[in-house]
């Protein structure tokens, strides 16, 4: 098979996944290129006969960024094979996945990882390091079986559930707030040290610094990369500084 992998990862996990999917769908003798959607690329879907798409799930939605690059870089006629990566359960699913996307899906598959946010809108608990690493060996496996699935050409679709039902309401509740939250984002000046870190890694360029002053901006995919990666954790929600000590930052699955 030629095999065009492509993913988007906010804070890690995604990417993860797909590295270590990447060579055991190499080890089978296959040819498979690997695509980071916040890159651009010089993309021939003609050079391809299976796409694989991974990316996370974010309010039971598809991330933007993934939605307007699959688009613009794979015809509406080619199926995919999707693999969502979640931190509790993925309310998105299948179904909304398919629409979302505008295409086919051959097979899903869901991959259960870790919470990585914590804000003071939405304070959730986030695992520590070592108990992340405790679920290392288990992940690896369940990557396996999905590379053996996706090898054998099985039509697979993992995640079909009541908890699709919810995921109707979750959509509906996030909507508004995924679209919008670009205008929760701040920096705060007195902790903020002007790094350029947060407009470096913002995987939509939604981050503009002129004169010390931040805009955010529309196309923000609402990751919140900015949030978790800025070294001061000067970024604010709608103007409330998080404090780390009780707010915890994600780094990564295993940092």
């Amino acid at each position: 098979m030629h095999i065009a992998l492509l993913f988007f990862s906010g804070t890690g996990n995604t990417r993860w996944l797909v590295e270590t999917l990447h060579p055991l769908l190499i080890s089978s003798g296959n040819t498979v290129a690997l695509f980071d959607l916040e890159k651009e690329h010089n993309f021939d879907y003609h050079a391809y006969d299976t796409f694989i798409v991974a990316h996370p799930v974010y309010g039971a939605h598809v991330p933007r960024i993934v939605i307007e690059k699959v688009t613009a870089m794979i015809p509406g006629n080619r199926s995919l094979i999707v693999i969502a990566t979640f931190g509790y359960v993925n309310a998105l699913g299948y179904f909304a996945e398919k629409k979302a996307l505008g295409r086919h899906i051959y097979a899903y598959y869901n991959v259960k990882m870790f919470n990585n946010i914590s804000t003071p809108k939405m304070k959730v608990g986030i695992k520590t390091p070592e108990k992340r690493l405790l679920s290392k060996t288990r992940l690896k496996k369940k990557i396996e079986k999905i590379g053996a699935s996706i090898l054998m050409g099985k039509c697979k679709i993992q995640g079909i559930g009541p908890q699709l039902l919810v995921g109707i309401k979750i959509r509906k509740a996030f909507h508004n707030g995924l679209q919008t939250h670009y205008q929760t984002l701040g920096v705060d000046p007195e902790r903020c040290t002007l790094c350029g870190l947060c407009v470096r890694e913002c995987p939509t360029h939604s981050i503009i610094e002129e004169n010390a002053v931040f805009t955010f901006h529309a196309t923000c995919t609402a990751c919140m990369r900015c949030y978790n990666h800025c070294p001061t954790q000067a970024i604010t929600i709608n103007g409330v500084y998080a404090d780390p000590n009780v707010y915890t930052r994600y780094a990564g699955p295993w940092k």
